[in-house]
C-alpha cells in the first residue's frame, strides 16, 4: 500500500478556519478531507473513498470568501483522484474510469501527471504491459518525485522487459538497482538476467552476485552465476559454486544447474562424475529439456565409463538430428558399434555423420569409416562411391593412399579390375595394404587379358604383379599365369624359367595348377628346343594328377614327339604305340610318326608300307597328305626317281590345297634337274614362284631358277624373268648383292682366278659407288695373295685401310701384316701390327697384333720391346696359355742379347716347365748351348738327353741337340763320340734344312782335324 500525506494546504486552512471561523461551513468540508486521507494512508479504502465523494458533492458557495472557495474546490478536485485511488486500491473495475474522468476534467490539476502513473500501474499489476506502457509514456520520470518516482522507472522497465524490449527495460532497470528501495533486489535481478541474454557475462554475474543475500531470489539467482562460470570455462567456479548450493538448498533451476554441473564434468574429462550428474538431470527433466547437445555428451560419458549400452541408448538418440552434436554422436555411435562388433550399426551411424557437414574434419572421418565398413559388408557399390567422394572431396589428405588402396580393393572386388590398376600402381610402394591390393589386382588384370588373348599385354601386367610379392599364392598364380602367356608368344625359354620357378614354390601344389604346369613346361622346353627337358615334364604330368583324358593323350604324343627329335627311337615308338594300341585320339598321327622313324632307321621300305597303312585306314586324316607326300619323297631320297616323281604328282593332284604342295613342286623340279631335265624343273621351280610367293619354297625354287641359268652363264636371262616375279623385283642394290655374293662363293671354293674376274665384272656393274666395295676389295687382294701376286693386292689393301668403318679393315691390317712377315720384311710388318693393337674392336685380332710384334721385335733383334711385349701378352686375360708359354721363349733370346744368362736361363725354364709343345723343346736346346758354351759339358750332355727323352717328337730340336751334343762330346774329349753322334744324324735325319749340312760339316772338320774343339752350331731363332 502507498502512504499518502495529506497536503499542505489543508493544515494551513484547518489552523486558519480555527482561528478565525470556527462555525464557517467550509470548516466540515476540511475536516471530512483530513479524515479520509487519514483513512486512505491506514489503506481503509472503502471508507475513505465514501468520505472523498463527499467531499466532491458539496455546494458549498462564499461569497465574501473567495479564496476559500478556491480552496474547497481544489479539495473537491483531489478527492475525485483519491476516489479513484481508493478504487484502484480495492480492484475495482471503476478505477481506471475514475482517473479518466479526473484527467479529463481536471487536466490542471497537479495529480493529473500522478494520475497517468496509477492508470499505468494498474495496467502493469494486471499484466497488461502494452496498456501500461501507453500510459506511462504520457509523463515524464520528472514529473514524478519519491517512491512514485522509482516505481515508475521500475515498472515501465518490467513491461519493456516483458514485452522482449530488453535494451528499454535494461537502461531503466540500471537506474533502479542502484537506489535503495522496494525495487532494488527486483531491478538488480532482471538488470542481471538482461545481461545474461546479452552474454555480458561479467556484468551478469557482478549484479546476480549482489543478490547474495536475498531471500526473495536465492533460488533463483545461483543458477545464472552457475550458468556464467560454465560460459567461462570456469569449470572448477562451476563446481565449487554449484554443487554445494545444490546440496542445501532447492533451486528454482536445479535441472539446469544439473546439466551445467555435468557438462563442466564433461568439459573437464572427468566423465564419472558426469555420468553421475546428467544421470540426476536425466532423473528431473524426464526428457523435456534434453537437447541434442545433452544426448551426446550423456553418450559420450557413458561410453568413455564402459556402459556401452547406455551410451548407444543415448547417441541413438541423434540419429535423425541436424547440427554438429548429431554428427559427433552417431560417429562416437560408430565407434561404439565397431567395439561390439556390430559393423553393420557401425557403417549407418558412420553414414550418417558423413552427411552432416558442421565439422568437415570428422565428416572426412566418418565417410573413411563408412567406406571402409562398405568394403567389409561387401556393399560394393556403396563401398565404391564412397571412396571415389572421398578422393574428390579430400584429394591432399593424409590418408589418401590408404583410401586408393580401399578403391583398389573395392574394384578388386567388383572386378573393375582395370581401373582398380589405375587406382593402386602410383601408391603400390607406398603401404604394404597398397602393394598387397596392387598385387592381386594385377594378377586378375593379367588374366582378363590372358582370356582375351592379349598376351603381351597379360605379361607386362603378370610382371608388374610380381614386383610386389606381398602374398604367396599370388605370387604363385601370377608366375604360373605369366609362364603361360609367354609360351602363348614364343618365348619358350621364358616361359621354362617361369614354370620351374612356379613348380619350385610351396604354394604352387595347393593352387591346383601344380600338374598342368608340367603338362604347361613340357609344351614350352619342347619349344625351346630343350627336349629332353620336355619329355622329363611330360613324364611327371602323366604321374601327376589332376589329369584328362585328352591331355593324357596329348602329352603321351608329344613325350613320343621329344624322344623323336631326340633321336630316341626307340623310345618314341613306345610312346606313339601305346596311342596305337589304345585306339586313342591321335592315332593317325602316331601310326604317321611310326612310319617316320622307321624311314630315320634306315628302313624306308616299312616306312613306305607304314605311311600307305595311314592312307588305307584313315584316308581323310590330316596327315594323309604328309603320308602322301613322304611316301613319294622316300623314294626320291631312295634315288628311285620315276615311282618318286610320279607319287609326288599324285599327291599334288589329290591333295590341291595341303601345305606340301609347294614342297612337292620343288622336289619334282629337284628330280628333274638331278636328271638334267633343266627346262621340266624351271618349269616346276616356276609354277611355286608363281602360286606359292610367300614359301620359303618360292625362295628356294627362285634360287634354283638362278643356280641353273648362271650355272648356264646366262645371268641376264634370270634377272629378267625374276623381275617379273613377285618375290625377285630385285632393286639394284639387290642385283648388286647377287653378284657380290657369287664372288664370295667363288672365293670361299678357293677359285681365285674365277674370283677376281666375278670382283672385276661386279665393279663393271657397280660403277664408283658400290655398295660391297670392302669387301670385293678384301677379296680380291687376297685372292691376289693366292695366286702370289702380292704387290698388287697392296693397293686394294690400303684402299680398305683408309677407312675405319669397315668391316674389314682388321682383316685387311691382318693380311698386309702376314704379308710383310712372309716376306720378312718385319719393319713394315710392325707399322700394321701397331696399328692393330691399338686399334681393334675384337680381342682376338688384338691378341694377333701383340704376338706378332713379339715375333717381328724377336726377329729384329729388339730385346727391349721383345721384353715389353711378353709382359703385355702374359698379362692379357684373353692370350692363351700357350701364347703365354712361349713368350719365355722370345724373353730367353732377349736377354741373351742382353747378355744376361741368368735371367734367359729362367725364362727359357719357364717355357720348357709350362708346356711340352716345340717352343719347350727350343728353350730346352737353348738352356743346353748356354751350359755349353759356359764349358759345363756335362751338364749340357744331361740337358740334352733330357730333351731327347722328353721331348723326342720335335726332329728339327732333338737333332739340333744331337748336334750339339757332338759338341759336348768334343769338349769331354770323346772324339769317337761326337763322329758317331753326328753319323747318326746324317744316317737318319730326313729333313730339308741346316741339320744335314752342319752334321756333315761338323763330321768333316773332326775327321780332318782329330780333336780340335768345334763351336757349337747357333741356334734358329723362332718365327712361326
Amino acid at each position: 500500500m502507498i502512504k499518502l500525506k495529506p497536503i499542505t494546504i489543508s493544515a494551513l486552512l484547518l489552523s486558519t478556519l480555527a482561528a478565525k471561523a470556527q462555525q464557517n461551513a467550509s470548516f466540515q468540508v476540511y475536516r471530512t478531507y483530513h479524515t479520509a486521507t487519514t483513512l486512505l494512508n491506514n489503506g481503509q479504502y472503502v471508507a475513505a473513498a465514501e468520505q472523498f465523494r463527499q467531499i466532491e458533492a458539496t455546494r458549498l458557495k462564499t461569497l465574501h470568501q473567495p479564496q476559500f472557495e478556491s480552496e474547497v474546490t481544489l479539495l473537491q478536485e483531489n478527492s475525485a483522484y483519491y476516489e479513484a485511488l481508493c478504487a484502484l486500491e480495492l480492484g475495482n473495475d471503476d478505477a481506471e474510469s475514475l482517473f479518466l474522468r479526473f484527467i479529463k476534467e481536471h487536466p490542471e490539476n497537479p495529480l493529473t501527471k500522478l494520475a497517468y502513473f496509477q492508470i499505468g500501474k494498474s495496467y502493469s499489476k494486471q499484466g497488461k504491459y502494452e496498456d501500461a506502457l501507453r500510459w506511462f509514456n504520457k509523463i515524464q520520470a520528472g514529473e514524478l518525485s519519491g517512491k512514485e518516482y522509482t516505481e515508475y522507472k521500475f515498472r515501465k522497465g518490467y513491461a519493456y522487459f516483458i514485452l522482449n524490449d530488453y535494451k528499454n527495460a535494461q537502461m531503466l532497470f540500471s537506474e533502479v538497482k542502484d537506489r535503495q528501495s522496494a525495487f532494488t533486489e527486483d531491478a538488480t535481478y532482471y538488470y542481471a538476467y538482461i545481461a545474461y541474454l546479452n552474454k555480458d557475462y561479467h556484468i551478469a554475474l557482478v549484479n546476480f552476485e549482489k543478490l547474495k543475500n536475498s531471500k526473495k531470489y536465492e533460488n533463483s539467482y545461483p543458477y545464472y552465476i552457475t550458468a556464467v562460470y560454465f560460459l567461462d570455462k570456469r569449470y572448477d567456479d562451476v563446481l565449487n559454486y554449484a554443487i554445494p548450493i545444490l546440496n542445501s538448498t532447492h533451486q528454482q533451476h536445479e535441472t539446469e544447474m544439473l546439466r551445467i554441473i555435468g557438462a563442466s564434468y564433461f568439459a573437464k574429462s572427468d566423465y564419472s562424475n558426469a555420468v553421475k550428474y546428467y544421470s540426476r538431470f536425466q532423473d528431473e527433466d524426464n526428457g523435456k529439456t534434453q537437447n541434442t547437445q545433452d544426448s551426446y555428451q550423456i553418450g559420450y560419458a557413458y561410453y568413455k565409463t564402459g556402459n556401452k549400452q547406455r551410451a548407444t541408448r543415448e547417441l541413438e538418440k541423434l540419429v535423425d538430428r541436424n547440427d554438429v552434436y548429431s554428427q559427433n554422436g552417431n560417429y562416437t555411435l560408430g565407434k561404439i558399434f565397431l567395439t561390439l562388433n556390430n559393423k553393420q550399426g557401425a557403417r549407418n551411424a558412420f553414414f550418417v555423420a558423413s552427411k552432416l557437414d558442421f565439422d568437415k574434419q570428422l565428416q572426412e572421418d566418418a565417410l573413411y569409416e563408412y567406406a571402409k565398413l562398405s568394403y567389409e559388408l561387401n556393399y560394393n557399390p556403396q563401398a565404391l562411391e564412397a571412396t571415389r567422394t572421398y578422393l574428390r572431396n579430400y584429394p591432399r589428405s593424409g590418408r589418401t593412399n590408404e583410401v586408393k588402396t580401399l578403391l583398389g580393393e573395392v574394384l578388386l572386388n567388383s572386378k573393375n579390375y582395370k581401373e582398380a590398376v589405375e587406382i593402386l600402381e602410383p601408391i603400390a610402394s607406398s603401404s604394404t595394404n597398397a602393394a598387397e591390393a596392387y598385387q592381386k589386382v594385377t594378377y586378375y588384370r593379367g588374366l582378363e587379358f590372358y582370356n582375351e588373348r592379349a598376351f603381351e599385354n597379360a605379361i607386362g601386367i603378370f610382371l608388374r604383379s610380381l614386383q610386389h610379392p606381398r602374398d604367396e599364392k599370388f605370387v604363385a598364380l601370377t608366375t604360373y599365369w605369366l609362364a603361360e602367356a609367354m609360351y602363348e608368344v614364343r618365348k619358350y625359354g621364358e616361359s621354362v624359367d617361369k614354370f620351374e620357378e612356379f613348380l619350385s614354390m610351396p604354394k604352387a601344389k595347393q593352387s591346383g595348377l601344380y600338374n598342368y604346369a608340367n603338362y604347361g613346361l613340357g609344351y614350352a622346353a619342347f619349344g625351346a628346343e630343350q627336349y629332353r627337358k620336355a619329355a622329363t615334364y611330360f613324364e611327371h604330368f602323366l604321374d601327376g594328377e589332376p589329369k584328362d583324358k585328352n591331355t593324357t593323350n596329348d602329352a603321351i604324343a608329344r613325350l613320343g614327339d621329344s624322344y623323336f627329335v631326340l633321336k630316341n627311337y626307340g623310345s618314341a615308338l613306345n610312346y606313339y604305340n601305346r596311342i596305337i594300341s589304345g585306339q586313342s585320339q591321335g592315332q593317325d598321327y602316331a601310326l604317321f610318326q611310326r612310319g617316320m622313324i622307321q624311314g630315320l632307321q634306315g628302313s624306308p621300305s616299312a616306312k613306305i608300307s607304314t605311311l600307305n597303312d595311314v592312307l588305307t585306314r584313315y584316308p581323310n586324316s590330316d596327315f594323309a597328305d604328309d603320308a602322301a607326300f613322304e611316301i613319294a619323297y622316300t623314294y626320291f631320297l631312295t634315288n628311285n626317281d620315276a615311282q618318286g616323281k610320279s607319287g609326288l604328282q599324285s599327291m599334288v593332284q589329290k591333295y590341291p590345297r595341303s601345305s606340301y604342295i609347294p614342297r612337292a613342286l620343288v622336289t619334282i623340279g629337284l628330280i628333274d634337274y638331278n636328271n638334267n631335265q633343266d627346262d621340266e624343273a624351271v618349269n616346276s621351280f616356276k609354277q611355286v614362284v608363281q602360286n606359292y610367293p610367300s614359301t620359303d619354297e618360292a625362295k628356294q625354287a627362285l634360287k634354283q631358277i638362278e643356280k641353273i641359268y648362271t650355272d648356264k652363264g646366262d645371268a641376264q636371262t634370270f634377272i629378267s624373268y625374276a623381275t617379273t616375279t613377285p618375290i625377285g623385283n630385285y632393286s639394284a642394290a639387290e642385283q648388286e648383292s647377287i653378284m657380290a655374293t657369287a664372288a664370295n662363293n667363288l672365293y670361299l671354293k678357293g677359285d681365285w682366278n674365277g674370283t677376281l674376274g666375278a670382283v672385276n665384272a661386279y665393279y663393271d656393274k657397280a660403277g664408283s659407288k658400290a655398295i660391297y666395295d670392302k669387301q670385293m676389295r678384301f677379296l680380291r687382294a687376297q685372292s691376289l695373295v693366292n695366286l702370289n701376286r702380292p704387290d698388287e693386292a697392296v693397293q686394294d689393301y690400303n684402299i680398305i685401310l683408309n677407312d675405319w668403318t669397315s668391316a674389314y679393315t682388321e682383316k685387311s691390317l691382318i693380311s698386309m701384316a702376314k704379308l710383310y712377315i712372309t716376306q720378312k720384311k718385319y719393319n713394315e710388318a710392325v707399322v700394321f701390327l701397331k696399328r692393330l693393337e691399338t686399334n681393334s674392336e675384337y680381342k682376338a685380332d688384338y691378341n694377333f697384333a701383340v704376338n706378332n710384334l713379339l715375333l717381328c721385335y724377336a726377329q729384329m733383334e729388339m730385346p727391349d720391346d721383345v721384353i715389353h711385349y711378353v709382359q703385355l701378352i702374359r698379362e692379357n686375360e684373353k692370350a692363351s696359355d700357350e701364347d703365354k708359354f712361349k713368350t719365355g721363349l722370345y724373353a730367353g733370346y732377349a736377354y741373351l742379347q742382353k747378355a744376361d744368362t741368368t735371367t734367359a736361363v729362367k725364362e727359357f725354364n719357364y717355357t720348357v716347365n709350362s708346356t711340352k709343345t716345340i717352343s719347350a723343346a727350343e728353350a730346352k736346346y737353348n738352356i743346353a748351348r748356354i751350359e755349353y758354351l759356359k764349358g759345363n759339358y756335362a751338364a749340357s750332355q744331361k740337358t740334352c738327353f733330357d730333351l731327347k727323352n722328353k721331348l723326342s717328337n720335335y726332329d728339327y730340336w732333338v737333332a739340333k741337340t744331337f748336334i750339339l751334343l757332338a759338341d759336348d762330346y768334343v769338349g769331354l774329349k770323346d772324339t769317337f763320340q761326337a763322329k758317331a753322334t753326328l753319323q747318326s744324324i746324317i744316317d737318319y735325319y730326313k729333313g730339308d734344312d741346316d741339320i744335314l749340312p752342319t752334321a756333315r760339316e761338323k763330321l768333316q772338320r773332326l775327321t780332318g782335324s782329330g780333336t780340335t774343339k768345334t763351336t757349337s752350331n747357333e741356334p734358329n731363332k723362332q718365327d712361326n
